[in-house]
């Protein structure tokens, strides 16, 4: 039988996450290539699957990692910026 005790969480605190980074909701929309009323949607009803929550998921252990001895710390100048060769830009579609 197997052990389904370990789940994973299904949605971020986009709220928390935000906070956590020091970011605003535009900078949050920048970085993951959407409108910041995308950022505002999200505060309000998470995304629970798909490319959104993954990328939130994403950001979330950075932080995590950040956390950790010797972990870097967290901010805008940690993470790639949108148009600058991130998944999500449409430079990187080119």
């Amino acid at each position: 039988m197997m052990d389904h005790s370990f789940e994973l969480e299904t949605v971020v605190d986009v709220v928390a996450l935000r906070g956590e980074l020091g970011w605003t909701q535009q900078q949050l929309a920048e970085h993951c290539g959407v409108d910041r009323s995308t950022v505002s949607t999200w505060e309000t009803r998470p995304p629970t699957k798909g490319p959104a929550l993954i990328l939130l998921r994403q950001l979330q252990a950075s932080l995590s990692d950040a956390a950790r001895p010797g972990g870097v710390a967290a901010g805008p100048e940690k993470f790639p910026q949108a148009g600058t060769g991130h998944p999500l830009s449409s430079e990187a579609a080119e």
